[in-house]
């Protein structure tokens, strides 16, 4: 989540730049100099020294642009709370300003407060709906939530939020691999199948075991034993799942 709001916050710093300001014209010039100073110390990683600018810009001028900034701070820092009260400053200045909600989420993401960050991911898309990193940061946001509740047992709401999610977020490879869990486990095969193919096409990196290990246990759920056999090989294969994919081969002989 570090890079998206790296990538938001560079895209707009020239903008919060020009927000409006409500101190005397002397306070604005200092305030706006901090925040500068701010901004260059925030890119160069430099997030308390960064901090102190802002903090000492919003005591000249309550600008939702300060408040943004230091939360993005406070969250490279993680101090959660913060954070998060910083960014809700910046939304009370300036509801329609869809970065702090973005930032909000994102922040309730990294906390595992999924309920949270579903909501914030919403208000930014509702005022930006091409705001790419929060359309990210929603689909992320419920690949945690499907696998929350499907930890929990609770496999009908996991299933149900898997199928709402996938029908508005269907670029997420995490998200298709918690739903053919699901699936599998709410033994719905087929839909598992399409899931866990769905999820390996869009799969980065060489390690796929989880991905062919659903695959598996859809194709031997449907009695498609030959099928099962050639995905359990191709997860066993992944360190992560050799032991339980051997596992499965072996319940395999002689069907």
């Amino acid at each position: 989540m570090r890079r998206i709001f790296s990538l938001l916050a560079a895209s707009t710093l020239v903008v919060l730049l020009a927000a409006a300001q409500d101190g005397a014209p002397d306070q604005q010039n200092e305030a706006k100099k901090l925040f500068n100073e701010g901004n260059r110390l925030y890119k160069a990683g430099n997030y308390t020294g960064a901090a102190e600018k802002y903090k000492a810009a919003l005591a000249l001028d309550q600008n939702f642009a300060f408040h943004y900034q230091l939360g993005l701070c406070f969250k490279n820092s993680k101090q959660y709370d913060d954070a998060i009260a910083s960014l809700l400053a910046s939304v009370k200045l300036n509801p329609g300003f869809s970065g702090a909600h973005n930032a909000i989420g994102g922040v309730y993401l990294t906390q595992g407060e999924f309920d949270r960050a579903i909501e914030s991911f919403k208000s930014a898309l509702d005022l930006d709906p091409n705001l790419k990193p929060a359309q990210k940061g929603i689909s992320e946001a419920y690949a945690g939530k499907c696998q929350q509740l499907f930890d929990a047992g609770r496999l009908e709401q996991a299933g149900g939020l898997a199928d709402e999610a996938l029908a508005q977020h269907s670029d997420n490879g995490k998200l298709y691999l918690v739903a053919a869990r699901i699936y599998n486990k709410q033994e719905r095969p087929d839909k598992a199948l399409d899931a866990a193919n769905d999820a390996l096409k869009l799969k980065k990196g060489r390690a796929k075991g989880a991905e062919y290990f659903e695959i598996g246990i859809a194709h031997k759920k449907l009695q498609e034993y030959d099928k099962a056999r050639s995905a359990f090989a191709e997860a066993r294969k992944d360190p992560i799942y050799s032991r339980n994919a051997q596992y499965e081969l072996d319940g395999l002989k002689g069907k």
